[in-house]
């Protein structure tokens, strides 16, 4: 070591942690051997920085002081002094490139616990190793980490913060063990189940009061939609030569598989046939649904404010067409409010069709019984197969590429009869409450219109009607109803007429399976 009396430095301190900052010696320790050294071989201290933070980089905050105070007094500065080089650097080659632009400054970088000599070729050698090793310790340090990491995930243990509607938890081992909020997991199982049967977009999901205390993003919605982990699994992603793989999670699910996919399929519809987002307006909510009864053009709809200032609206043709159709919007909305009325039907014939539907749906589920018996027998099968195949694979009679591939063709199909036998559960599950709920629709589409969103009521406008509708200004033209509506109405007509002499309903002789051949 040359000769430093009277020679300038500024010293420069580092830990990796705030803890260690605040409850470690570690800059304590640094500082005093620091203060010895510069006494020791009298050498003049003109400034000091340190900071906790980790030294993977040079983006650090005190170290960006440091170096602008360097460039700003170069001239009285002859070397930047660090007490070991893993305090200095845990990035070799950054690590160069910083000693180097230091150098161009005239200022010399060194350590005093393993002193460099830079006249000395062998020396640099000693520093270059010194500058490596501990980055080979981070990467050791890391492959362990990640190592670990993974064979948790494969035990089914999830090691990421916890996704929205669980908690913090531990199992009876007192290991880490995620358990779902009583508060928030059955808002969130019910939000997968809506989104699954697909008459609500994401946006509109999160518009809804009901899951207003999740405080969904457009982002997050879309994020926890497609969370694996929900589902009571796990995806353990592809290393080196293993590949991608899901496992049963240890902590309990909070949505069905069968839900999971099914959102899933939804998601992949939405994104395969992606509409523009069609502007709505609460005044016009027939807008896209009227046709213009003299040129057969859409209508639109616009406000206008007469003498007195006060606004009137009105739907009316394209003027750039030379058309001059317009009429009252109030008018079409109250003529449209008629329709709906006229399509409900008295209490007595909604009890029989209250019990015609309950025997169709009861003969669909014993045919649906017989389905989902059909498909555990496939899934059996394939399961059978599945095991044979490990057996040859574990025998050596087949290849890791051949097992992988057939493998994964025979869960791909045995995931798919799944989501089907999933379907068909959840159609027997739900029955009960379809048929309560068409019957309540029935009775009141009309005041569920006039009370409904503009988006509601459009989307009561496409499951009506089958085309769009034409008002002449007074009235609509007879319009033309979805298939599914018009046999209700047309089975609900037949039951109305059948009634007995004194004008009440009889329900001796009621064919239950075939309504519409029913005598009047």
């Amino acid at each position: 070591m040359k000769n430093l009396e009277g020679k300038k430095a500024v010293l420069y301190r580092r830990v990796s942690t705030t803890d260690q900052k605040l409850f470690g010696n570690s800059l304590n320790a640094q500082q005093s051997s620091l203060k010895d050294f510069c006494h020791k071989n009298s050498l003049i201290v003109i400034e000091e920085f340190q900071e906790d933070y980790s030294a993977k980089n040079f983006n650090r905050p005190e170290w960006k002081k440091l170096n602008k105070f360097a460039q700003n007094n170069k001239a009285s500065i002859d070397y930047l002094l660090v007490y070991d080089w893993d305090r200095f650097s845990r990035n070799t080659y950054e690590a160069l490139g910083v000693i180097n632009n230091f150098a161009k400054l005239g200022i010399e970088v060194n350590c005093i616990e393993k002193w460099i000599d830079y006249n000395e070729p062998m020396q640099i050698m000693m520093q270059l190793m010194y500058l490596g090793m501990p980055e080979v310790d981070n990467k050791v340090r890391s492959q362990k980490v990640l190592i670990g990491m993974r064979q948790c995930l494969k035990e089914g243990r999830w090691i990421y913060s916890q996704p929205k509607g669980y908690m913090k938890g531990k199992d009876e081992q007192g290991k880490v063990l995620m358990k779902p909020n009583p508060e928030i997991a059955p808002l969130i199982t019910e939000l997968f189940k809506e989104f699954s049967l697909g008459v609500y977009s994401q946006n509109e999901l999160r518009q809804l009061q009901k899951y207003k205390p999740l405080k969904l993003t457009k982002s997050g919605l879309s994020r926890m939609f497609n969370q694996i982990a929900y589902s009571g699994r796990i995806i353990v992603k592809a290393y080196k030569e293993e590949e991608k793989q899901i496992v049963d999670a240890l902590h309990e699910a909070i949505v069905s598989e069968e839900v999971y996919e099914k959102v899933q399929i939804q998601l992949y519809n939405r994104n395969r046939i992606k509409n523009k987002p069609v502007k709505q307006n609460n005044l016009f909510p027939l807008r896209r649904y009227l046709t213009c009864n003299k040129c057969g053009s859409n209508l639109t709809g616009s406000g206008s404010k007469s003498k007195t200032g006060k606004k009137h609206y009105y739907y009316h043709c394209n003027h750039r067409n030379g058309c001059k159709e317009r009429f009252k919007a109030a008018s079409a909305h109250n003529s449209i409010q008629y329709i709906l009325d006229e399509l409900k039907p008295n209490v007595e014939v909604l009890s029989l069709f209250d019990i015609i539907l309950k025997d169709k749906f009861e003969n669909s589920e014993t045919s649906n019984k017989s389905i989902i018996k059909s498909i555990n027998e496939k899934i059996k099968k394939l399961e059978k197969r599945k095991n044979a195949l490990l057996d040859k694979y574990l025998d050596g009679s087949l290849s890791d590429e051949v097992f992988k591939s057939k493998d994964k063709e025979l869960k791909v199909e045995i995931d798919k009869l799944k989501v089907e036998k999933g379907q068909l559960n959840e159609y027997e599950k739900d029955t009960q409450k379809f048929i309560q709920f068409g019957i309540h629709m029935i009775q009141n589409v009309g005041t569920m219109f006039e009370k409904a969103s503009v988006n509601i009521k459009q989307k009561l406008l496409s499951s009506i009607f089958n085309e769009k509708l034409i008002f002449d200004g007074e009235k609509y033209r007879t319009p033309k109803l979805n298939k599914g509506i018009e046999l209700i109405t047309n089975t609900v007509k037949a039951l109305e007429l059948m009634k007995n002499k004194n004008g009440i309903l009889s329900f001796d002789n009621v064919p239950l399976c075939s309504p519409s051949r029913t005598r009047t």
